[in-house]
């Protein structure tokens, strides 16, 4: 299982130091450009996190499952290899956008607080879990061709669908009982959310790729 994770970050090499490099750039504009700091960690970390992910999803559906699941492991393992390299690389991400905003802000003045922060690595990091949590039940679902053309329908989907909840009276309920709560307890609970979310995601793909005709 370890050389499944340690293949996924080769795999996503070169393409994780191009994007570090455009995102390192892109903060710095954007931090003299004063965009609030949630939007710094939803910016940066999702296009750090999300290209390589899939770049890693892409170059294992051009070589096939076949040749993975050929590998002398068992299929458990290869999806839970890959739901852990993602996780790393989530992490990472948000890791990265910390430490690059807090060396950017020794020479662009910021306001945000540590606090600030973390708060909204909660939020974005809840964000991704749930959104990849989606992405990889599809994906082994049916496939990486297919996920590839159903990708911009999914986002869309999931906006009309939050959308909807929005305009619905639960939706205005909903909205009401968040606003009395704090950032720091609503980051917390869509964390746990999105956790939770995530470790469902798993125990499908574990069952559909067990049961799957390779």
């Amino acid at each position: 299982m370890y050389a499944l994770i340690r293949k996924d970050f080769r795999v996503q090499t070169k393409v994780t130091a191009y994007y570090l490099v455009f995102a390192l750039a892109l903060l710095a504009l954007w931090m003299s450009q004063e965009f609030v700091t949630w939007a710094l960690y939803a910016l940066g970390a999702t296009m750090i996190s999300m290209a390589p992910i899939f770049a890693a999803l892409s170059y294992d559906g051009k070589s096939g499952g076949e040749l993975t699941a050929s590998w002398p492991v068992s299929r458990a393992k290869i999806v839970i290899a890959k739901y852990i390299s993602s996780l790393v690389f989530m992490i990472f991400a948000m890791v990265f956008v910390f430490i690059s905003t807090l060396i950017i802000g020794l020479f662009i003045e910021s306001g945000s607080g540590i606090r600030v922060h973390f708060i909204s690595i909660g939020f974005v990091l809840a964000g991704l879990c749930f959104f990849f949590a989606i992405v990889f039940l599809c994906y082994y679902w049916l496939g990486f061709q297919r996920l590839s053309y159903m990708y911009t329908a999914l986002v869309v989907l999931l906006g009309v669908g939050l959308v909807g909840l929005y305009q619905s009276d639960f939706g205005h309920w909903l909205v009401q009982y968040l606003m009395g709560m704090s950032n720091e307890v609503l980051a917390g609970y869509f964390l746990i959310i999105s956790v939770v979310a995530y470790g469902i995601s798993l125990y499908c793909s574990l069952r559909i790729f067990a049961k799957k005709d390779l």
